[in-house]
């Protein structure tokens, strides 16, 4: 019993003398290493030293140099004054005209013209407070601090040596190789040279201008990604998105979610979940859910596809391409084809594969049709192959075009003159001055003219073998009141903008109708 309480008091002791250690070791003195002229007045200040001429200090494998100090031993703390140099490591120096050094918790404050160098990192400030046991510094009055490439400003920073980072508050300026960055916060890596903000930022090199509340930006590889409200300004193009990603050098970038593409002296925006971009010749690919907006005064274009591609050519100007599932609105037109091309030189709008256009009751088919686009007017038209065009007339009857090639002259966007060549066949219905359904043209020549009135056929030209009958009302049946090919597609037609994303494609003609509008 007696060994056991022995054994416990010996422990104890033990332990005491194991913590008493420890606290020795984390408590370790500073010690004077040398100095010209050490001074006390015991009675009054027996714990306070005055140093003066060369004053070396050493504590916890850094070393203190200054022209004069106070050492206080009972606090194990100093001041110094006059060219004061904290050797931290053999990479971190820190040198100022006055500090302050607390011993037990191995804290520096350092003031007046302060400069701490790590390595090819040097920073300047008034006041550095420093943790030498962390290797952590901050400032709270502004500094500036430069690297062998970029010089960085801000209000508040704090500085982890062993990280070789860098965490900036307010007002935070970087400026670099052909860069200017503000941010509000951000976090800089002295070795991989990455900036990352959390906060407003605004980058600008160049002529482009970056904008976002979070992301990072590479100053070696001029490559950044940005998220939350980021958008990207490059003369009159600017393109936002949820995320994107930029290389400035290559000027190229990826936006994804909420994607917005614009030209400001185009009137044009490019809408999409998806897009990619070309600093180069301002030209955007957008997929998933991609809508082309083109405007002027009141009517706005709608364009949609699979996937849309828009560049700005110098010679060439504005071109836009749609492929797949094509389909676009404007008030007083509406079309669907597979692939598009719109060139803004020759103002001419190409629908290719099972192309389709409305325009009020009337509507174009053909394997292929063009438009020419005058001040947001359709100024002419040309379909070629298989070219049909139908107006409704009433309930299941429609007047009817048909030939090898058809151009048309329209006058603030209807018909105003139809020129058929080859195969040239038309049916329209006739009535008398007050409206009645009186009879039936069934046409047929090599070429035809057709002149319209109120949306109208008013006169009819025929050349190279001419042929036309006009029949009572009554007399043709259903089926012979349609040309061989009629097809009505008002089922595809888009009814509105937000009509565009319903996948639907015309299919080969047939001698049924499809449909009704």
């Amino acid at each position: 019993m007696i060994q056991r309480a022995l054994n416990r008091v010996i422990l104890f002791c033990f332990a005491v003398l194991f913590s008493l250690g420890l606290q020795a070791q984390e408590k370790k003195k500073i010690l004077l290493k040398s100095a010209n002229i050490l001074e006390y007045i015991k009675p009054e200040n027996p714990d306070v030293q005055f140093l003066k001429g060369n004053v070396v200090f050493e504590h916890d494998n850094s070393l203190l140099y200054c022209d004069s100090a106070l050492l206080y031993i009972d606090k194990n703390a100093m001041d110094a004054y006059g060219h004061v140099h904290i050797k931290v490591s053999d990479t971190t120096q820190i040198y100022g005209d006055k500090l302050h050094y607390d011993g037990d918790k191995k804290m520096a404050v350092m003031e007046k013209d302060v400069k701490l160098i790590d390595n090819d990192i040097i920073l300047r400030t008034e006041v550095l407070n420093y943790d030498i046991e962390n290797k952590i510094g901050y400032y709270l009055q502004g500094a500036v601090i430069e690297d062998p490439h970029n010089k960085l400003v801000s209000r508040h920073g704090y500085y982890y040596s062993d990280r070789k980072e860098f965490f900036f508050r307010h007002e935070v300026v970087v400026t670099g190789n052909n860069f200017k960055l503000t941010s509000d916060s951000l976090m800089y890596n002295t070795s991989t040279e990455l900036i990352q903000f959390y906060d407003n930022t605004h980058i600008i090199s160049d002529s482009t201008h970056i904008y976002c509340r979070y992301g990072w930006y590479n100053t070696l590889t001029d490559q950044t990604k940005l998220i939350h409200k980021a958008k990207m300004v490059s003369g009159s193009s600017v393109l936002e998105g949820d995320t994107l990603y930029y290389d400035r050098k290559a000027g190229y970038g990826k936006a994804f979610r909420n994607v917005v593409f614009r030209d400001t002296t185009e009137n044009i925006l490019l809408i999409s979940q998806k897009a990619f971009y070309n600093q180069k010749d301002s030209s955007v690919l957008a997929t998933d859910s991609a809508v082309f907006v083109s405007w002027e005064n009141q009517d706005s274009l709608f364009l949609h596809g699979d996937t849309l591609f828009s560049r700005k050519d110098t010679l060439l100007g504005r071109e836009v391409e749609a492929y797949y599932g094509v389909r676009f609105y404007r008030p007083d037109m509406q079309g669907v084809c597979d692939s598009l091309y719109y060139c803004e030189s020759d103002s001419l709008m190409r629908m290719y594969k099972s192309p389709c256009l409305w325009s009020d009751s009337t509507q174009m088919n053909a394997d292929y049709i063009e438009f020419l686009v005058d001040r947001e007017q359709v100024r002419e038209l040309f379909m070629k192959s298989n070219a049909f065009i139908v107006s409704q007339y009433e309930n299941t009857d429609f007047n009817q075009v048909k030939g090898d090639q058809i151009k048309g002259f329209l006058i603030n966007n209807d018909l105003d003159h139809l020129v058929v060549h080859g195969n040239a066949e038309a049916i329209y219905f006739i009535e008398d001055d007050k409206g009645a359904k009186t009879g039936i043209n069934k046409s047929s020549s090599t070429m035809m003219n057709l002149f319209f009135k109120d949306r109208e056929v008013n006169a009819i030209h025929m050349q190279g073998n001419p042929q036309g009958t006009i029949y009572p009302n009554k007399e043709l049946s259903a089926d012979q009141r349609r040309l061989s090919g009629f097809m009505w597609f008002g089922d595809i037609r888009p009814k509105s903008k937000d009509d565009l994303y319903r996948k639907a494609v015309p299919v080969n003609v047939g001698p049924v109708m499809r449909g009704e509008n």
